[in-house]
């Protein structure tokens, strides 16, 4: 059972004044004799926090003209955040530093310890009870060693399931057994695991936390020397912006885990070495003096962004088995699909959207580097075409309604659509079952043989489908004139599927059938070049479309596709 919250403060990091005490009713903090802040930028009014006892935390609304910040993320103006033990508030981003401290009552559930306290004569009760006024009196800036007891305390408390957290919080093992605390790393270490797919960096002094502050490597931590998008050599680096290594060492510092995801096909490629790498990040980690775990994608697959196999490493397998708080965590990194900017500073366009995607995809906040480091104006993102979540909430399998999936007397139907948007799944399911036979010219070859297959299947006086892409009207012809030639109806049934969502597809079936044999984005965009828009004219009776309605053969397998699986 948790101890309840007895009393709250803000403290800042710098130890210039003591301690402000938050209760109950609103506390206004900005520029005032109380905090010693004359800055102008800091408004008189620039937070109100009104302590919530029972609730076990503090609210914080941003009312200054300039923004605050919580954790690392930019407050909106009259919104309300919660905030808990050990959170960091920065009354402007960067300055003005505050951590919250709580306070809990001391209570136990053992029952042994309940025995004991009977026992304890009135006398040393009264003399207990002397003592703690005479502490309440203290100042609380000459009582951090008992701050620190506090907090020791209150980890034994979350061990009996308090709601707050801490960066040190204290987990129980995956399998049930005894309960420890996460100690810093002794010494750098490399691994890899997944057939060298995933590559973990952890640096000495790296210790376990509940909130994790992520970023991207290049164009968020740092840039090329040289101007190029690529690095020439591994020396071809430095620090993207001044601020980076102080921010880190202050998240560091107040508690955060910081800890580093980065795609890197070209080591799976043969471009660059994983030696060179280590190097690499070795020296990375030596200029920002601040202990960080980094994860190496090497190519593609699970681990590589926007999918989520990097962070669901660090939160299964490289946080000592605490639980990650996603809402007080975040991520920053420079791939956000951005459009290309003209005025007032030229940008060019991101080269893709994969770092905002994966922060979607774990369900933590997302900053680009500039609102982070810099508090720069944030800018406009585009959206991608294809909404994974969205594309299932259809139900109707043929449109327009009413339309009628199986003739019963023969008839040619041509299906058309992307690689990788369901055509023959639609078939073998919803077609041959029904008695359709299905041409397909990967099974037979050529399209002579398709052809010479649709003449003796409705010369049997069978129905058949013709399972090939056919984009455009000049494949579809030579089946749309033997219908003709047979006196058969010949309709046309259009996949639904976009360009986009027939790569999601494809990216779907790699990640969960091995034998699945990839689609290159050559055979797309060939599709893409070539397609021609159906019409009655062609020869057709009727032109359906039908929506991709899959079925999943797991919870997980559905939680997938939902995901941004491609990186734009």
């Amino acid at each position: 059972m948790s101890n309840p919250l007895k009393e709250c403060f803000i403290k800042p990091l710098t130890d210039r004044h003591p301690p402000i005490r938050i209760d109950s009713e609103r506390k206004i903090i900005g520029r005032s004799p109380e905090t010693l802040i004359q800055d102008p930028c800091c408004s008189r009014q620039q937070v109100c926090l009104k302590a919530n006892f029972k609730g076990g935390f503090v609210l914080v609304k941003s009312l200054g003209s300039n923004p605050s910040v919580l954790n690392g993320k930019q407050l909106e103006k009259n919104m309300g955040y919660e905030a808990y033990d050990g959170d960091i508030l920065e009354l402007l981003p960067g300055q003005h530093q505050y951590t919250f401290v709580f306070k809990f009552d001391e209570k136990t559930d053992s029952k042994d310890r309940k025995s004991k306290e009977k026992k304890d004569d009135k006398g040393k009760s009264n003399g207990d009870d002397k003592e703690r006024r005479d502490s309440h009196k203290r100042s609380l800036s000459k009582s951090d060693s008992k701050g620190d007891s506090q907090r020791k305390k209150k980890k034994r408390d979350e061990r009996n399931g308090s709601s707050s957290s801490s960066s040190r919080s204290i987990s129980i093992d995956r399998d049930g057994g005894s309960k420890k605390t996460p100690v810093p790393a002794a010494e750098d270490r490399w691994e890899d695991i997944d057939s060298k797919l995933l590559y973990i960096f952890t640096s000495k002094d790296v210790i376990a936390s509940d909130k994790v502050a992520a970023y991207d490597l290049d164009g968020t931590l740092i840039k090329t020397k040289s101007g190029n998008v690529f690095p020439k050599t591994i020396d071809d680096w430095q620090i993207a912006y001044p601020e980076v290594p102080g921010k880190l060492k202050s998240l560091h510092k107040n508690g955060f885990k910081i800890v580093l995801f980065t795609n890197q096909a070209g080591i799976s490629k043969g471009k660059l070495k994983i030696e060179d790498f280590k190097q690499k990040i070795g020296s990375i980690q030596a200029k920002l003096n601040v202990p960080f775990q980094v994860f190496v994608s090497t190519g593609k697959g699970k681990y590589r962004k926007p999918l989520t196999g990097m962070w669901d490493a660090l939160t299964q397998l490289k946080n000592d088995g605490i639980k990650v708080d996603r809402a007080r965590s975040f991520y920053v990194g420079d791939a956000a699909g951005r459009p290309e900017q003209k005025k007032p500073v030229k940008r060019k366009k991101d080269f893709s959207c994969g770092d905002r995607l994966m922060a979607i995809n774990v369900g933590i906040p997302f900053f680009i580097p500039e609102v982070h480091f810099q508090n720069a104006k944030d800018h406009e993102w585009t959206k991608p075409e294809f909404e994974p979540k969205v594309a299932l909430e259809c139900r109707e399998l043929l449109s327009p309604s009413g339309s009628k999936l199986v003739s019963s007397q023969p008839e040619v139907i041509i299906m058309i659509g992307f690689p990788g948007s369901g055509k023959s799944h639609f078939v073998k399911n919803h077609l041959e079952p029904k008695g359709y036979v299905s041409i397909n010219r990967d099974t037979l070859g050529s399209w002579q043989k398709c052809t010479s297959l649709l003449e003796s299947t409705l010369r049997s006086g069978k129905r058949a489908v013709v399972d090939n892409t056919n984009p455009d009207a000049e494949s579809r012809k030579r089946f749309v004139e033997i219908a003709k030639k047979m006196k058969v109806p010949c309709r046309c049934f259009k996949m639904s599927a976009s360009y986009k969502q027939a790569k999601h597809n494809n990216a779907f079936r790699e990640l969960t059938n091995r034998n699945h044999a990839s689609i290159n984005d050559m055979v797309f965009n060939m599709y893409k070049s070539k397609y021609q828009e159906p019409t009655k004219e062609e020869g057709f009776e009727e032109i359906v479309k039908v929506n991709f309605l899959p079925k999943f053969e797991s919870a997980a397998d559905e939680k997938l596709y939902k995901m941004y699986l491609l990186e734009s």
